[in-house]
């Protein structure tokens, strides 16, 4: 081999390191930002707190002090957490109930009507909303006042307003999503295309999964201007004819300008995972991968994204940890 033959090999060669380096590099800067925290499910975030259930015990971990205190309570599934208040669906004792958790003073109540075994509690403030039958429920702890606001189910609540999914209570359309002003008591209707589901609401903008195709995609509406976006893709084809899309409305959450999603499938938009989205810069961005048919339950608070594994997806022998993201820290995998 002449000296020009050589060289090209070297160079090569030296071309190849760089680039396993740059790669082992990037690897280990994006796993220096996951951190796992614990083991449970339905991790919930709020400021530097983040409060999870492992089924026996209620966890609240302190991301400043990695700190994990734990409080008992059996059968206890699906908290949320507001400033100094968590709350969670109870069956301790058999029947359900929404349990109200004060953190400054570890006091402990319990709301016994309107709940049912399907109940998912979402707390703002002081105010708590959940669903049962097919009613949503509205209970205000700090007047012990409650009330019906509606028809439908899985409801979210941001300051006076309440989103939630419903079949009947526009004649207009079979399926939407409702949104509540506290205030004035008026209904309105944000959604009606498709199949629209696990509506999320934080600030002017409602987030929400349309399960028509596949495991639906995320759509989100903006109060103030009354448009809407889709934030992640439908069902389509590739220019292979392979369909794509539809795979990312699992579980997902809003906060500030980020919107997190589980996508459950490898195909021509992207990686199974965890994602963000960046309302502001449109950007997609994998916070870490999974195979295939892989249910997480991503949450989100500023840059500060929390997740673990979908319990109605899990079995025995998987893991199901806890783990969180900051997005400050130079994200990888933009999409």
């Amino acid at each position: 081999m002449g000296n020009k033959g050589k060289l090209r090999s070297i160079s090569l060669a030296l071309s190849v390191l760089v680039f396993v380096f740059l790669v082992l590099t990037s690897a280990a800067a994006s796993a220096a930002q996951i951190t796992r925290i614990g083991t449970g499910y339905d991790p919930a975030v709020y400021g530097d707190k983040v409060v999870w259930t492992d089924g026996v015990v209620i966890h609240l971990y302190d991301l400043t002090n990695r700190t994990d205190t734990r409080f008992s309570s059996s059968r206890a599934s699906s908290p949320d957490i507001y400033e100094n208040k968590i709350v969670w669906r109870d069956e301790s004792i058999g029947t359900p109930r929404i349990a109200v958790y004060d953190i400054p003073t570890a006091a402990k109540s319990y709301i016994t009507q309107g709940v049912d075994q399907y109940s998912r509690p979402a707390v703002y403030g002081n105010r708590i909303v959940w669903s049962a039958n097919d009613s949503v429920y509205l209970r205000d702890v700090s007047t012990s006042t409650q009330e019906k606001i509606g028809d439908g189910s899985n409801p979210d609540i941001y300051d006076t307003k309440v989103v939630y999914y419903s079949y009947s209570e526009d004649p207009e359309a079979d399926i939407t999503i409702r949104m509540y002003d506290i205030e004035t008591g008026e209904r309105i209707t944000v959604a009606s295309y498709g199949d629209p589901n696990i509506p999320r609401i934080w600030d002017t903008r409602v987030i929400w999964s349309d399960v028509y195709n596949h495991q639906g995609y995320v759509a989100m509406y903006d109060i103030l201007t009354g448009n809407t976006t889709d934030v992640t893709n439908p069902l389509g084809t590739d220019p292979d004819g392979n369909e794509y899309g539809a795979s990312t409305g699992t579980h997902i959450a809003i906060h500030n300008d980020k919107i997190v999603y589980n996508k459950v499938v490898d195909d021509y938009e992207g990686k199974p995972g965890v994602y963000v989205y960046n309302i502001t810069t449109g950007q997609n961005t994998l916070v870490y991968g999974y195979l295939e048919e892989v249910y997480t339950t991503p949450e989100v608070y500023n840059n500060t994204i929390v997740w673990g594994m979908d319990r109605n997806y899990v079995s025995s022998a998987e893991s199901n940890d806890i783990y969180i993201y900051n997005y400050s820290e130079q994200p990888e995998n933009t999409q």
